[in-house]
């Protein structure tokens, strides 16, 4: 593949909610600009994007597809990005390398939390964008409602570019407005749309605007600049119509990001973290930066990147400016799919492949200039799992699995929590979490078992209690021997564990007062009532015995650690839980079946926000009740929810809940002595 002036490059994402027909217009697009030859669909599982089993058997996008087409004289490197919210980690990464947006909606459904969420991912960048409004061959597609909703939700500043042709299943093509006549649209329609186009530009232009004030003409040519400049600069967002299964409006979709939206050119000039600024220049030192990373069984890992500056070339040695270490490039991939193009050279703006670097991982810059970019910021994972071996022997295989898995989703974290001994797998949904383990039993041939988490609860007392215990054993030869007297009082929620020693005329040695401390830390860790840690917990030993022969070390960490035990349970023992901060985005409509299920859940909502046309509930949760929630939302909403959470507190568990968790520990305890 040979290259094309910077200027006529064009990387733009795809994005939007789930099913708003994303992957449609991208296969359309392929096959409009010659670079397939036969059209596929979603439904038949045999699009472009969609070429991974997982993705054809749901009939959704679980990756990226990172495209290519050459139309007209241009490079279009385009993102396909998934719209399910479990996913969006993909969408996040796509959007940091993209020098524009092209924002999808379904013109029935309206605008959705992953439509929202892809303008947001936008904002962050800066990058300017344009809105298809697909689907406008459905029942209850409205064009002027469309806008309507896009100004209220992102602001006036998205301006109608064309007219739908006919309506819902009588819609066949659109009408430029910058023609002088409706070209088949209603005429009204067309009219107030043109008005409103020709009113944002001359507002974004002072000439302009002074030529239209004074009532002169405002020529195609002077509008079409002006409207170029004001969507590089963001101050106008294009609105086209589509009806992408059908084809219709596909052309115009293409010309608009040719001829409005911004090459790297444009963009201008990046500000790298240290070391910049970035020029799009060719003949400039190589700066790439690396946003994703793969595991191809064939040829291992295969790595995404994107050139800022200067010229990359197959073959060539390049710095990993990151890691200060020396890498080769192999061929330079444009990944089509199953399909690959190989490139004879990358330049600002092109997105390539290249596999079996050795040292380069999500976030490295490759190349000769010396430059360090902020590192992609994924988002927080919501739900989590507890995962095992399905057989003995392959834990390592299954640690290597996670760490390969999360080396090519940032969005999956793995732990091991010292508290419930277990590893746990978080990710952004129980889908998300369901397609990286079939992932790992594909590429690594290993299996494990899930189990919701337990949930890491905390002991702590409520009141005091004065305590005295005698450890004495003779067993011929020596013996042990150590008394104490230690007296316990809550601490404040989240000071920890206080020891203090009031020991007073040496009754117990100052060898010894140690031990006593380390009895009683092991046993707060091990748990009294409920087999939970015990926290936030003030102990004073004031009192105890020695003998002379008997007492050691291991004397005095056996009587700290009875003492502890019957200190607490004298002492109103309580267990704390882990509170949540949940923000929940849904549609209006479903306001009251979101605050039931809270109210189920003893989650307190802490207020509510309006985002655009969408809800935004903010509530305080247990984590104990959230296991299940990403189904539940997804259920209630019909996958037009979503949600974000991350710690906030522990609190007190209500007594009859508590005693259900103790009861528990109590069975389980028991079950293992016999």
């Amino acid at each position: 593949m040979k290259g094309v002036p910077v200027q006529n490059t064009r990387n733009v994402i795809l994005a939007g909610h789930a099913a708003s027909g994303k992957t449609t217009i991208a296969e359309h697009i392929l096959f409009a600009s010659g670079m397939i030859s036969r059209l596929g669909a979603v439904e038949a599982k045999n699009t472009v994007s969609d070429c991974t089993p997982e993705e054809q058997d749901r009939q959704i996008s679980v990756h990226t597809a990172y495209l290519f087409a050459a139309n007209r004289g241009h490079h279009l490197f385009f993102s396909d990005t998934p719209g399910y919210a479990d996913f969006v980690g993909e969408v996040v990464s796509a959007a940091r390398v993209a020098d524009a947006g092209v924002i999808v909606v379904d013109a029935a459904a309206g605008i959705g939390p992953g439509t929202m969420k892809a303008w947001e991912l936008l904002d962050q960048t800066g990058a300017p964008r344009m809105v298809i409004v697909n689907k406008m061959d459905r029942e209850g597609a409205n064009a002027a409602a469309s806008i309507d909703a896009l100004v209220n939700t992102f602001g006036k500043q998205c301006i109608p570019l064309n007219a739908p042709v006919g309506s819902e299943a009588s819609f066949t093509g659109v009408a430029d407005l910058f023609g002088d006549t409706a070209a088949g649209a209603d005429e009204a329609l067309f009219t107030a749309f043109k008005t409103r186009l020709v009113d944002a530009i001359a507002e974004s232009d002072e000439k302009l605007m002074e030529k239209y004030l004074g009532e002169e003409t405002l020529s195609r040519d002077e509008l079409v600049a002006a409207l170029r400049t004001a969507i590089t600069a963001g101050t106008i967002v294009p609105v086209v119509f589509s009806a992408a299964a059908k084809g219709v409006g596909i052309k115009e979709i293409i010309d608009t990001i040719i001829e409005y939206l911004p090459s790297p050119a444009d963009r201008g000039e990046v500000q790298a973290a240290e070391g910049g600024p970035l020029k799009p220049d060719p003949a400039l030192p190589a700066a790439c930066f690396v946003f994703k990373t793969v595991t191809d069984a064939f040829v291992g890992q295969v790595t995404y990147l994107r050139v800022y500056q200067g010229t990359i070339a197959p073959g060539a040695d390049v710095l990993n400016v990151t890691r200060n270490a020396k890498e080769r490039l192999g061929e330079l991939l444009i990944v089509q799919g199953k399909e690959q193009i190989r490139a004879d050279q990358a330049t600002p703006g092109d997105i390539v492949a290249v596999a079996k670097l050795k040292a380069t991982h999500v976030n490295d810059v490759l190349g000769a200039a010396h430059v360090k970019f902020t590192p992609i910021e994924f988002p927080k994972p919501v739900m989590t799992l507890a995962v095992a071996s399905s057989k003995k022997g392959e834990e390592e295989k299954i640690a290597e699995g996670l760490h390969r898995i999360c080396e090519e989703d940032p969005t999956i974290k793995v732990e091991r929590n010292e508290e419930t001994h277990q590893t746990l797998v978080s990710g952004m949904g129980d889908v998300h979490l369901d397609v990286a383990f079939k992932r790992m039993k594909e590429k690594f041939k290993v299996e494990i078992v899930t189990s919701m988490p337990k949930v890491a609860y905390h002991e702590t007392i409520r009141g005091t209690a004065d305590v005295r215990y005698r450890h004495k054993k003779q067993s011929g030869g020596a013996g042990q021997f150590g008394e104490v007297a230690i007296k316990v009082r809550p601490n404040k929620r989240d000071a920890g564990y206080e020891f203090i020693d009031n020991i007073v005329g040496g009754v117990i040695s100052n060898n010894f007062i140690p031990s006593v401390d380390k009895g009683i830390q092991a046993r707060m860790k091990e748990g009294i009532v409920a087999g939970c840690p015990v926290v936030d917990i003030i102990a004073e030993l004031w009192d105890g015995k020695e003998h002379p022969v008997d007492s050691k070390d291991i004397a005095f960490q056996t009587a700290g650690r009875y003492a502890i035990q019957e200190a607490v349970e004298k002492a109103q023992p309580i267990l704390l839980e882990p509170i949540m901060d949940v923000e929940i985005t849904v549609p209006p409509e479903f306001m009251g079946d979101i605050n039931g299920n809270l109210n189920s859940k003893r989650g307190h909502v802490m207020g509510v926000d309006v985002k655009g046309s969408m809800q935004v509930i903010k509530a305080m949760v247990p984590q104990a009740e959230m296991f299940r929630f990403c189904s539940e939302l997804r259920s209630i909403t019909g996958g037009r929810g979503s949600f974000s959470m991350s710690f906030h507190q522990y609190q007190e568990v209500p007594p009859q809940i508590a005693q259900q968790v103790i009861a528990a520990y109590q069975k389980s305890k028991q079950e293992q002595a016999e």
